[in-house]
């Protein structure tokens, strides 16, 4: 399978996974999360160059991008057994700016998840509190515009053919720790702190046909996003129910 397909796939088989845990007796628990928070302490390292007839003239600056809302859904389960570790996949959303840099970002996430079931009772297999961590990889789609001293231009980067971007992929790691609160048997809320980090880079150029100028942009973004939650748990005591008189 060649390498730039390779994402893709692996989110189309994760997907499935996720459906048949859900639909399932495989998986203990399921849950599907629903969250908003703010982006902040974003920043921006962009570097623009422009090559013509007269040379090539170059330009990088580090800028602070300004705080902005993020918001997203995540779709996952835990194990039956081992019910500290789980799969997920989320999809988001958040937006950044600043002096000449404007960013929307669509993150599509493959993650593993672990936590410790704290305070656990019969109904609440997982616990009442529940630290929990995650980690995996993510798939951005990127719209971006880079102006730095005249120079630069916008681009819609990532996700492939599939998503509408120019074929190829913008990666970068999914990284998130949190707190859940379950008071209900199928209800829980959390707060999160989650890590973003990537790169992505575009050519420009002034025409097409007959090109006077070509020009690269790069630009490499970390963001933090303060996030808060509610949790549909679905799934784990469903067989003990029914066993219950």
């Amino acid at each position: 399978m060649p390498a730039r397909k390779l994402p893709m796939a692996l989110l189309s088989t994760l997907l499935c996974l996720l459906l048949i845990a859900a639909h399932g007796n495989a998986w203990a628990e399921g849950f599907f999360d629903l969250y908003v928070g703010v982006a902040k302490n974003n920043t921006a390292d962009v570097s623009v160059s422009e090559t013509t007839s007269s040379g090539t003239t170059s330009a990088s600056a580090s800028i602070d991008l300004s705080s902005s809302a993020a918001f997203g859904a995540r779709l996952g389960a835990w194990h039956p057994t081992y019910n500290w570790i789980g799969l997920g996949m989320d999809m988001g959303y958040f937006q950044a700016d600043g002096p000449g840099v404007d960013i929307k970002a669509y993150p599509v996430s493959l993650l593993l998840a672990l936590r410790a079931p704290l305070f656990t009772t019969p109904e609440r297999p997982g616990g009442r509190l529940q630290p929990y961590v995650m980690a995996g990889l993510t798939i951005y789609v990127i719209d971006i515009t880079v102006q730095l001293n005249g120079m630069g231009g916008s681009s819609i980067k990532g996700g492939g053919a599939y998503f509408g971007g120019a074929g190829d992929y913008v990666l970068g790691p999914y990284l998130a720790a949190g707190l859940a609160w379950q008071p209900a048997r199928n209800l829980a809320l959390f707060g999160e702190f989650r890590h973003s980090n990537f790169n992505v880079g575009f050519d420009t150029t002034n025409s097409f046909i007959f090109p006077t100028m070509n020009g690269k942009v790069d630009t490499s973004v970390n963001i933090d996003q303060i996030l808060f939650g509610i949790s549909y748990r679905f799934g784990a005591d469903a067989p003990k129910s029914e066993e219950q008189p």
